[in-house]
């Protein structure tokens, strides 16, 4: 039996892409049996100043918490304002980050091997590994990739160092794992795909219609909607010039959804204040039990991102049964196939919303590839981590 330590940061009190993706990574590792897995979630402890700063909300502070039988031990550590402006203008370690490493590492002594996920999971995997000779593995999940190494220099160095220490890096699509070449080819690279929850499936006709009922639609709407993060790589400022084209190219009664939240909410929010001719709905955070009932609601997803790394909404609406546009970036084409993405350009809005209407007049099926499964996954992060396992 292999003892494994899952290490990563996110939070269990508002559960998104990354942390839903991680925790059903687990699930299935489990389920595919040989392998006992601990599970270790890093969570910042922030001052009301450095809440405004990184857009989070106030949690209460435990020493862990259970989700579907899965038992997360929480690790704090303080985010001062200090060592956001040591990491973002000084280019250097933030100090009190670095003192929670070196407390927490002894947490990871004596597994035979460690599963990280994204930066902070590998900062610590890679001290573990080098104070007690643990094999490490880290999955990158997108902007870890594309985004955060090429805003500073440190996190460039330091990313292709874990790259290169790991024993096998996992991209959770070839689009981001190619991009990983930008940082270093000297590293062991392999694909590991994201799945969709079995929570979302397309649900019986009967409920969907009570459901549409419900959330105030009428016999005959359409729904559009967008579920993500409102930041600026979703490129969520194209969303007013996307949904105003679909209203005029569509010849049916619409209705637009913003699923979602964070810091560009406001400016999205006021594109659409002075427009009485569309009806828009903004959701905000919505519980991720409550998902799959929307997503049944949903005719026609749209992800207009800058860049992805394989964003599991897409998965999430295809199993419901809903039709998926999207801008020709990242991991996005491997999941709803290139004929239903628009490269950025001068005419993106249009070009998405031509299509959105097209399949709102003639919905189509979009099969979901048979390589976006948490068992295909679990079973061959297994064979990774069966070379971990210790001589008997």
């Amino acid at each position: 039996m292999i003892r494994a330590a899952v290490i990563f940061e996110s939070s269990p009190f508002d559960r998104k892409g990354l942390f839903n993706a991680v925790h059903n990574r687990i699930r299935h590792l489990k389920d595919a049996g040989g392998c006992e897995v601990d599970v270790y979630c890093i969570h910042s402890r922030d001052s009301f100043i450095t809440r405004r700063l990184r857009h989070t909300p106030e949690v209460s502070v435990k020493d862990e918490v259970m989700i579907e039988g899965i038992r997360y031990r929480l690790l704090w550590y303080r985010f001062s304002v200090a060592d956001h402006i040591t990491v973002k203008y000084l280019r250097r370690r933030p100090f009190f980050f670095s003192r929670f490493i070196s407390g927490s590492v002894g947490l990871l002594e004596g597994y035979d091997c460690i599963i990280a996920h994204s930066f902070t999971g590998g900062i610590l995997a890679q001290e573990a590994s080098s104070r007690y000779s643990v094999p490490y593995y880290i999955t990158w999940h997108g902007s870890d990739v594309h985004t955060h190494p090429w805003r500073n220099p440190l996190i460039l160095k330091d990313t292709r160092s874990l790259m290169e220490g790991a024993e096998c890096n996992f991209f959770v699509s070839r689009a981001l794992m190619a991009e990983s070449d930008r940082i270093t080819t000297s590293a062991r690279k392999d694909v590991l795909y994201n799945g969709a929850s079995e929570q979302f499936y397309r649900f019986p006709q009967e409920r969907r219609e009570a459901l549409r009922k419900e959330y105030g639609l009428e016999v005959g709407d359409k729904v559009v909607a967008f579920a993500g993060n409102l930041v600026p790589v979703k490129n969520v400022s194209s969303l007013y010039g996307i949904f105003t084209r679909i209203g005029k190219c569509y010849d049916g009664p619409v209705k637009f959804w913003v699923i979602g939240d964070g810091k560009l909410r406001r400016s999205v929010e006021d594109d659409f204040s002075a427009d009485a001719s569309l009806d828009v709905r903004f959701w905000g955070n919505v519980k991720a039990e409550d998902m799959p009932s929307l997503m049944n609601c949903v005719d026609v997803l749209v992800l207009p991102s800058l860049n992805e790394g394989l964003p599991l909404v897409c998965a999430e609406a295809l199993s419901c049964g809903a039709n998926v546009v999207g801008s020709d970036v990242g991991g996005i084409p491997e999941i709803i196939g290139s004929g239903f993405t628009v490269a950025h350009s001068d005419t993106f809005a249009m070009d998405m919303a031509s299509k959105a209407a097209a399949l709102l007049a003639a919905p189509v099926f979009q099969d979901l590839p048979s390589y976006i499964s948490w068992k295909s996954t679990a079973a061959k992060e297994m064979e990774y981590l069966s070379a971990s396992e210790p001589a008997k």
